[in-house]
């Protein structure tokens, strides 16, 4: 399940493999239908839905996924639930048993990802950080993703996984712990 957006992540499926893509705004489905070629030259099986995430995914009964993408976080406006505990609970019950979340943080304005490997922890799960410094020459931005899988998972023996950052129990223990009725911007903030 992932972010329609422009739909580039279709790019990524192969023809045996069924994407859930979800979008809160119905004029960005029209967009990336219209203007963008992601979705028409696509191999995977794609099915759109248009709400807020949490709500679609709470009324897609016994689907389960091998990854869940959220592209979220580059805006002002975060969602934050994803973050908070009963968000990754949520979310988590959702991955086949294999399954693990790929999450972009990126953001000019927050630092969130201690956020993440708080709620990964207490639900048993690793979690990891890749950040990339980006090119301005290419136009690249600078990116910071977090993968969540659990700690046995075969994949992180990977070598593509070899610079993905574990966090450590010290900064665990510290970080924030965000729920639905609690969580505080001021608490990620990057002050410089």
């Amino acid at each position: 399940m992932v972010v329609l957006d422009c739909g580039f992540l279709a790019t990524y499926g192969r023809a045996t493999d069924h994407m859930h893509m979800i979008e809160i705004n119905p004029a960005v489905v029209s967009i990336a239908n219209t203007h963008f070629s992601f979705l028409r030259d696509r191999k995977v099986k794609i099915s759109t839905h248009v709400g807020d995430g949490r709500l679609v995914e709470g009324r897609m009964d016994r689907v389960e996924f091998d990854i869940l993408i959220f592209d979220a976080f580059s805006s002002d406006a975060i969602a934050a639930y994803l973050l908070t505990r009963e968000g990754f609970q949520v979310d988590s019950e959702r991955l086949s048993h294999n399954g693990g979340l790929a999450v972009d943080l990126s953001n000019n304005h927050l630092d969130l990802v201690l956020l993440l490997h708080r709620p990964s922890d207490d639900a048993g799960f690793s979690s990891r950080v890749i950040a990339s410094k980006g090119n301005r020459e290419l136009r690249q931005h600078a990116a910071t993703w977090a993968l969540i899988m659990r700690p046995n998972h075969p994949l992180w023996e990977e070598a593509e996984l070899e610079n993905a950052i574990p966090a450590k129990k010290m900064e665990i223990e510290a970080a924030p712990r965000w729920t639905h009725q609690r969580h505080n911007l001021m608490s990620v903030l990057k002050l410089w």
